[in-house]
């Protein structure tokens, strides 16, 4: 019973408000100013039922830029296909497709520009253009991506479509027999 006796006195006396002392004093331009310091001229005042608040650790709130990171940022802004426009139709007899594309900032020595067109990765390089043959007619959709030296996607650009026309052969004409 004792045991129980004590653990309800400790719990009442940790959730008991604490009752900090507050003064009340007007500055030399006549600002009335609140503090929990005494100062020259300043009258205790009496506060009922003060609210506190605890305010957490500054380490708990910011981050430090010095801390060490797993994942590197990724140096680029942006990556942009600029040919061909995106929702753009052309004729290509051959189905050749000229791509062109742009990163800001500029390519850095250690990536490359690889190229995806309807989900299937194509080759990469350290231009950003690339050509294309024979192209199937239809509606495709290109995206470009940096890596690094393991392959790694460091950013992409949006998905860009296009429509691509080319002829197609004369039908013969069925004859009857």
């Amino acid at each position: 019973m004792t045991k129980i006796s004590f653990f309800i006195a400790a719990t009442l006396t940790a959730i008991a408000p604490v009752q900090a002392d507050v003064y009340k004093s007007i500055n030399k331009d006549g600002v009335v100013e609140y503090s929990d310091q005494p100062r020259e001229g300043a009258e205790k005042i009496k506060v009922k039922n003060p609210q506190s608040i605890v305010l957490p650790k500054p380490g708990d709130v910011f981050t430090s830029n010095t801390s060490d990171t797993t994942e590197p940022q990724a140096p680029y802004q942006s990556i942009v296909i600029n040919q061909p426009a995106n929702d753009s139709a052309f004729n290509s007899g051959n189905g050749q497709v000229s791509i062109s594309s742009e990163t800001t900032p500029a390519l850095m020595p250690q990536h490359s520009i690889q190229l995806v067109m309807d989900g299937t990765t194509y080759d990469s390089n350290k231009s950003g253009s690339f050509g294309l043959s024979n192209v199937d007619r239809g509606t495709h959709q290109l995206q470009v991506n940096v890596i690094d030296g393991d392959g790694k996607v460091l950013i992409s650009s949006d998905i860009t479509t296009f429509t691509i026309h080319r002829p197609q052969a004369p039908r013969k004409t069925p004859r009857a027999n």
